[in-house]
Formats: C-alpha cells, structure tokens, sequence
C-alpha cells in the first residue's frame, strides 16, 4: 500500500534525529546536512516509494545509503589522490631526464586529453587550484572536476608508468 506523505511535515519532524545520526556517520557538518537534504529532496521529487508506515525507518535506511554512497566516494578520491600524484610520474634521476619526462607529459596531456581535461589538470596540478575552485570557474561540479582528472591521470599512468 503506498502512503501519502508531506515531506515538509517529514522534515520538521525527523531532519534534527538525521542531522545527528549523518554527522556521527560522515564526520563533517556540512557533508551531513547535504545527505540529509538529499535525501528530502528525494522524498520531494517522488523518488522514494513508501510501502509501509513505519516512515522514520525508510528516511534513516535512505539516510545511511546515502551516507555510505558519500564515504565510498570519498575512499576512492583518497586512493586516486594517494597513488596517482603526477609529481610521483617523474622517477628520473638526472634533471635532463626529468625536464624531458615533464615536457612528454605535458605534450601527452595537451594531445591526447579532451581539451577541458587538459584546461582541469593544468588548473589543479599547475595553478593549484582546488576542485571547488575549479568548478566554480569552469560552472561545473566538483564531481565532474574529479572525473576529469582521474580519467586523465588513469591514461597518464598508463602511458608513463605501465
């Protein structure tokens, strides 16, 4: 049986008990109330069917979905942040080499990235720009920012470090 819902009511009487359980989960203020708001916003669009009128059990499991969809993303950008620094392509030990090496990676990045990957990765590695930075100025989402750079730095390491 589907339920009819308010989602206004929904969140003046079970955001605050979110809020508190998102914030012990993911450690951030912020990241916190975002999940929780995402998962409103859900509820607001339609996108999650009631089938039952226990509500405050389907908005937490919603909740803590979300949430560990939030920390697996997070894990992931850690481990590309952590093995994929394009510092660490450059293992030559002669300065010769290594300017050689630099200039290989910088005519690899220009020709064979898409240009707005090559513009993200010279802004972040080059300009050491944030992600939110370069989202900011580039109007896209840190999220497509991130893609970018791991697309390229998957292609760099494939090329420079087999």
């Amino acid at each position: 049986m589907n339920v009819k819902i308010d989602a206004g009511q929904l969140f003046v009487d079970h955001s605050a008990k979110m809020n508190i359980v998102a914030r012990l989960v993911l450690g951030d203020k912020q990241e916190a109330e975002d999940a929780v708001a995402d998962v409103f916003a859900d509820v607001a669009n339609g996108k999650i069917n009631w089938h039952d009128d226990n509500v405050e059990a389907v908005l937490m499991t919603c909740l803590r979905n979300r949430c560990m969809n939030i920390l697996r993303r997070k894990s992931i950008y850690e481990r590309v942040k952590q093995f994929a620094r394009l510092d660490d392509i450059v293992e030559t030990p002669s300065m010769e080499k290594e300017t050689d090496r630099v200039t290989q990676i910088g005519a690899f990045i220009d020709s064979r990235l898409s240009p707005q990957t090559a513009r993200i990765v010279r802004m972040h590695y080059q300009q050491r720009l944030k992600y939110r930075e370069i989202s900011q100025e580039l109007g896209i989402s840190e999220t497509a920012v991130y893609k970018h750079l791991s697309k390229a730095i998957i292609k760099l390491r494939m090329k420079f470090n087999p």
